[in-house]
């Protein structure tokens, strides 16, 4: 694939199909064209925020606000799948909370399990206190924050 979307310069790896499709395509689709429905997936993950897919892969990206560059942005297949239904947290439950904030780490118990999935608004406080993002979605801890 020749051509690369807008998410390749934002959050990095490569373009291409989206590793679960059979058919391997790969065609890059303009990002407003992204409709699926979330709310299965944010109640599944337990967190809120985005109420549509474009703005679950923006959040993911770390953009928290729609611009007039959304109309302009494109996505492959394989970052569509990696910021928006296609994540999951995987093998890794633990709290994603940085240590700084959350002092995990400092006791003998070490790090809590995530019990609830970080919300918009938090991922988005977290990005400006510490300068890193830790995506929509990510677990928590459900008092935390």
């Amino acid at each position: 694939m020749e051509a690369c979307c807008s998410f390749k310069s934002l959050v990095g790896g490569i373009c291409s199909a989206d590793s679960k499709d059979r058919k391997r395509e790969a065609n890059i689709i303009p990002l407003v064209s992204c409709d699926k429905n979330v709310s299965k997936h944010k109640s599944a993950f337990k967190f809120a925020g985005p109420e549509d897919e474009i703005e679950l892969i923006l959040c993911r990206a770390g953009i928290f606000s729609r611009t007039k560059d959304v109309k302009s942005m494109t996505i492959c297949p394989h970052h569509r799948a990696k910021l928006g239904l296609g994540w999951s947290r995987g093998a890794s439950t633990r709290c994603r909370v940085p240590a700084t904030l959350s002092g995990h780490g400092k006791s003998k118990s070490g790090w809590p399990k995530g019990e609830r999935g970080m919300s918009k608004e938090e991922s988005q406080n977290l990005l400006l206190k510490t300068g890193t993002l830790v995506q929509v979605g990510s677990g928590k801890i459900h008092t935390q924050l």
